[in-house]
C-alpha cells in the first residue's frame, strides 16, 4: 500500500493551493501547533469547503484493501475531520471576535513577506491585487522580481495589517497613504516607508527596506575608489562651501550623503537636514521632514535653521529658485552645505542652476565638487563568464586596453536567481571646481564647454569608471552601457 499523501500535498494537487502557501503554513504551525488545515483556512489560503472536501477524498474515496486498514481508517478519519471541524470553527469565531490584527496569523504572514524580502537583499516590496489574486514582488539590484501569489480574499488583511504597523488609518482606503516604521531581524536594523495607493481591486502596498547597516559601510564599500575618496575627504573638511550630488531617483544619492555625513558627524559640529522624507535617523545630527500642509517646505525650512547657529546643513533637494538660492547663499556665509539636484550628469548642473535662476557668481564662488552617480548591478561571482575582448570591440569602447582582454559577462544561476548578477555598487564622476571652471560659468558657458574641461581637468566620465569596473571583472559592459545609455 502507498503511503498516504498528507493534507497539504493534496491541496496542491488539487490546485487549491500553491506550495509558497504550504510553507507559510508550515512556519506558521511550528509556532502555534495547530492543525495544517485550520492555518490555511486562517491565513486565508483555502475555504472550509475546501478543506473537508479533500479530508473525504483522503480518507472516504480510496479503496480499502487492508482488512485492518478497514476496520481502523474510519475512526481515524472522525477524528481528523472532527479535529479539523473544531479548529475550524475556532478560527471562525475568532475571525468573528478579533478586531487586533495583531493576534492572527496574519501577522506572521506580513512578517515572512518582510523577512523574504531581507534575505534576498530586496530594497522594495510591492503587493497588490492581480486579476485572480494578490501578487508580491520585490525589487533586487534595481529590477521586480515574483516572490509569491496569495488569495485576493487576504489582501485587506494584509492591508489593515501593514497599516498598523505605519501607524496608518485603516478605515480609510480611497486615498494615498503614508506611513513609518522599524523591524529588525537577525541582529539588523531596518526603518521602513510605508505607501499605500488605491487602484482597482483594492490597494497597492510598497515598502521601502532602509538597512540601516549601509550608513556605516564608508564610501569605499559603496564602490569609491581610494583615489577619488581622498578628494572627497578634502571637500568633507572645507568649513564652507557646497557639495552637490546629482543623479535620477534611485541612484543611491541618499546613501552617499548619509555616508559622507557620517564621516564628518561628531559632537563637535552642528549638523542640520531638511529633507523629503527622512530616509535614515542618524544619532547627533538633527533632522527635519517637509511638511507641506504644516507650511513647512524645503525653502521655509532652511531659513529657520539658518537660526539654528548650523555648522553643516544638509538640503534633500533644491526644486526651486528660492530653494536653491537660499542653499548657496547658505554656503557663502560660512556654512557646509550639501544637497542635491535631479540632472543627468554633474556638467548639466551647472547650467540648469542657471536656468533656475541663480546669478553665475553665486554659483563660481560657492560650489566646491559635483558628484554624479549611478547604480549597477555586480556579477554573480559563482556563474560569472569570462571573455577575451576583440580589436572592433577595444575599438567601439573607446577606452584604451591591451588586446585579448579578458572580461566577464552574466549567465544565471540559483545563487543569483538566474539573473546573473548579485548586489550592486556605484558608478560616479567627481567634478571639483577650479579657476578655468569658474570662468566658464561666469560666461554662462554651455555643457559641452564646461564637459570639456573638467575632463581636461582630471575629471573620469560615469561611463569611464564604469568600465573601470568591467576590466576586474566587477561588472559587465552590458550593465555599463545599460546603466549609462550609451549605444555603439
Amino acid at each position: 500500500m502507498q503511503p498516504r499523501k498528507r493534507i497539504g500535498e493534496r491541496l496542491i494537487d488539487a490546485g487549491l493551493i500553491t506550495k509558497e502557501q504550504l510553507e507559510i503554513a508550515l512556519e506558521e504551525q511550528k509556532k502555534s501547533g495547530e492543525l495544517i488545515g485550520a492555518i490555511l483556512y486562517s491565513l486565508g489560503f483555502i475555504s472550509r469547503q475546501d478543506l473537508l472536501t479533500v479530508l473525504s477524498m483522503s480518507y472516504g474515496a480510496e479503496e480499502k484493501k487492508d482488512k485492518e486498514e478497514a476496520i481502523y481508517l474510519p475512526d481515524d478519519m472522525e477524528d481528523i475531520v472532527r479535529q479539523s471541524s473544531k479548529a475550524l470553527k475556532t478560527a471562525e469565531r475568532e475571525a468573528d471576535r478579533v478586531t487586533d490584527v495583531s493576534l492572527v496569523p496574519i501577522v506572521r504572514l506580513v512578517e515572512k513577506i518582510i523577512v523574504t524580502g531581507i534575505t534576498k537583499g530586496a530594497t522594495d516590496i510591492h503587493i497588490g491585487p492581480d486579476v485572480r489574486g494578490s501578487r508580491v514582488r520585490y525589487r533586487i539590484d534595481g529590477l521586480l522580481q515574483h516572490g509569491m501569489y496569495l488569495p485576493k480574499d487576504v489582501l485587506p488583511a494584509i492591508t489593515s495589517r501593514v497599516k498598523i504597523m505605519g501607524s496608518m488609518d485603516i478605515a480609510e482606503t480611497r486615498v494615498p497613504q503614508d506611513g513609518s516604521t522599524k523591524f529588525s531581524w537577525s541582529d539588523k536594523f531596518f526603518d521602513i516607508r510605508i505607501s499605500t495607493f488605491p487602484i482597482t481591486g483594492g490597494e497597492n502596498i510598497v515598502m521601502r527596506l532602509l538597512d540601516k547597516s549601509q550608513l556605516l559601510l564608508g564610501l569605499e564599500n559603496l564602490g569609491f575608489a581610494k583615489d577619488d575618496i581622498e578628494i572627497l575627504n578634502h571637500s568633507l573638511n572645507m568649513p564652507y562651501g557646497m557639495i552637490l550630488m546629482t543623479g535620477p531617483t534611485g541612484s543611491g544619492k541618499t546613501t552617499t550623503l548619509y555616508s559622507a555625513l557620517s564621516i564628518i558627524n561628531s559632537v563637535y559640529k552642528n549638523i542640520f537636514t531638511i529633507e523629503d522624507p527622512i530616509e535614515y535617523q542618524l544619532p547627533l545630527i538633527r533632522q527635519s521632514q517637509v511638511n507641506i500642509k504644516a507650511g513647512l517646505t524645503f525653502a521655509s525650512g532652511l531659513r529657520s535653521i539658518l537660526r539654528q547657529d548650523p555648522d553643516v546643513i544638509l538640503v534633500g533637494e533644491m526644486r526651486d529658485f528660492e530653494t536653491a538660492e537660499l542653499a548657496i547663499r547658505a554656503s557663502l556665509t560660512g556654512h557646509l552645505v550639501f544637497t542635491t539636484l535631479h540632472t543627468n550628469d554633474a556638467v548639466s548642473s551647472l547650467p540648469r542652476l542657471i536656468d533656475m535662476g541663480v546669478e553665475p557668481f553665486l554659483i563660481a564662488s560657492t560650489i566646491d565638487t559635483i558628484i554624479s552617480q549611478r547604480l549597477i548591478r555586480i556579477l554573480c561571482n559563482k556563474c560569472k563568464e569570462a571573455y577575451t575582448t576583440s580589436p572592433e570591440l577595444i575599438k567601439k569602447i573607446g577606452i584604451e586596453m591591451p588586446e585579448d582582454t579578458i572580461i566577464y559577462k552574466a549567465k544565471g544561476c540559483k545563487e543569483c536567481n538566474d539573473t546573473g548578477y548579485k548586489g550592486r555598487t556605484v558608478i560616479y564622476e567627481i567634478m571639483k571646481m577650479n579657476e578655468s571652471l569658474r570662468e566658464l560659468v561666469l560666461a554662462k558657458a554651455g555643457s559641452d564647454s564646461l564637459s570639456a574641461a573638467a575632463i581636461n581637468s582630471g575629471m573620469k566620465t560615469i561611463y569611464r569608471t564604469g568600465i573601470g569596473k568591467v576590466i576586474p571583472g566587477i561588472t559587465s559592459l552590458e550593465e555599463v552601457l545599460s546603466v549609462t545609455r550609451t549605444a555603439f
